[in-house]
């Protein structure tokens, strides 16, 4: 007689049967309380590890752009504007054809880094480096073995340069420039899946905007993901060795720097040169009273007056000069 249901139970079953809804509308919201996980594109990179990322790449795009803004001379802006991760294979589906492809490496770290260039900027850069006023070219093509030459000596060297001074308060990573590739098809770096991630860098040249991107595998920094914390960055932030600061200074206080003293200038033409003969006199422009500059390397730090000590000629410092070379009196 178990089986049989009481009359509370049979109420209870008519009332369930009339709701449909709203009990598939509960089951809704449960469902949307839940999060989906991608197995084909898993978040290896935390945030920890990305503002790490930031931060160091941060650095080199204002140690890079101060370098070449002065080599250039003209003002060069580089700054990470975006940090994502995906697959190596959706990174190399939206690289245009061609590109300039700068496959480096990271010793003591295995695997390959790529840094991703437009031929445009490419070509702006090579016609600024060689003395043009460093316009973008209205035709995309690809580059020629000379402007090839400039770009690696001139560009991606300095970048693997300035990358590796980058990484130094995380650990000493020393990036080379392998190879360079004009076809994405041809990165062989890494398998289709292995999860990368990607640092784009918003490139700004006399008003000129373009993208450079930098893609690292996953598996390539894996050796040294511990490093990228919050607390192991903060580690240079703390007091310096004693003993390495005595060494620093003593270094300093070594190096030898020429010390001059101008008795005075004076310019003349090219027909006054070569006219001058023996016993002819130059009138230099300073009077014989007034004092002599006395330079350190090729800053006038001192003013002085000429003298004798013993048998040897020498300068007596009257005044110490300021920031620009006059006499600082205070």
């Amino acid at each position: 007689m178990d089986d049989i249901l009481s009359q509370e139970e049979i109420d209870m079953l008519i009332n369930a049967s009339s709701q449909p809804e709203e009990a598939l509308a509960d089951d809704h919201d449960d469902a949307e309380t839940s999060s989906r996980y991608d197995f084909r594109k898993p978040n290896k990179f935390s945030k920890d590890h990305v503002r790490a990322l930031q931060r160091i790449y941060d650095q080199f795009g204002r140690t890079y752009s101060g370098l070449m803004s002065a080599k250039l001379r003209s003002r060069l802006d580089l700054r990470v504007s975006t940090i994502e991760q995906l697959t190596f294979g959706e990174f190399v589906r939206s690289l245009p054809n061609p590109s300039v492809l700068a496959i480096l490496s990271a010793e003591p770290l295995e695997g390959n880094a790529i840094l991703q260039l437009s031929p445009d900027t490419a070509a702006l850069l090579h016609d600024r480096l060689c003395g043009g006023p460093g316009r973008l070219v209205q035709r995309t093509r690809g580059l020629t073995d000379i402007e090839m030459a400039v770009l690696r000596k001139q560009i991606l060297h300095v970048i693997c340069k300035m990358m590796s001074d980058a990484w130094q308060e995380v650990t000493e990573l020393h990036f080379r420039l392998e190879q360079v590739e004009s076809n994405p098809q041809f990165l062989q770096v890494s398998a289709e899946r292995d999860v990368v991630v990607l640092l784009s860098f918003s490139f700004d040249f006399n008003g000129i905007q373009d993208m450079m991107n930098f893609c690292i595998p996953y598996r390539m920094l894996e050796p040294i993901m511990k490093h990228l914390t919050h607390h192991r960055l903060f580690e240079s932030l703390r007091q310096p060795d004693p003993e390495k600061l005595k060494q620093l200074k003593n270094k300093v206080r070594s190096v030898v720097l020429p010390v001059e003293v101008e008795l005075g200038a004076v310019t003349v033409t090219v027909q006054d040169l070569l006219d001058l003969e023996v016993g002819d006199a130059i009138p230099l422009e300073r009077a014989k009273h007034e004092n002599l500059d006395i330079k350190v390397g090729s800053l006038t730090k001192f003013k002085g007056t000429p003298g004798k000590l013993g048998n040897k000629l020498g300068v007596v410092i009257t005044s110490v000069c300021d920031s620009e070379g006059e006499p600082d009196h205070e």
